[in-house]
């Protein structure tokens, strides 16, 4: 079976090279973005591999639900402790951002605008357990 890689620098291949022995492995994708572009779990997906999906922005999030059926997916943020905090949407892009100064940088030096929403923070231990994950065959935090 050929091998596409959906990933952004071939992430994706250098885990299928490790993890190819396992049929249904599963993964969890912190900051998971979109399920298709630059995905580093969409090759493993459409290999019948699943996963928890963690994505705070609400149009990743919303296509992780549609695309992703057999995966758990969470509009939540990973942090240390449970709680709430800001988070800076900035639409049709991977740079959203819980730094304020930062997503002001994005604005004035690129010209996005980010949309302040408040968002669920969970420790990623806390999603592990509640979800019964106790094998993961890789963990991906692109935060």
């Amino acid at each position: 079976m050929t091998f596409i890689s959906y990933a952004q620098n071939y992430e994706d291949i250098m885990l299928w090279r490790a993890l190819k022995h396992i049929e249904k492995g599963i993964y969890v994708d912190v900051g998971a973005h979109d399920p298709e572009n630059d995905s580093v779990t969409k090759a493993f997906y459409d290999r019948g591999w699943h996963g928890l999906n963690i994505e705070p922005v609400s149009q990743w999030y919303e296509k992780l639900q549609s695309a992703r059926i057999h995966d758990i997916n969470l509009k939540v943020a990973a942090g240390d402790a449970k709680g709430r905090m800001d988070f800076y949407e900035i639409e049709n892009t991977g740079l959203s951002t819980s730094n304020q100064s930062i997503a002001q940088q994005h604005e004035k030096e690129r010209g996005f605008v980010s949309k302040k929403i408040e968002v669920d923070v969970v420790p990623l231990t806390d999603l592990i357990t509640q979800h019964s994950l106790t094998t993961i065959h890789f963990l991906k935090i692109d935060v």
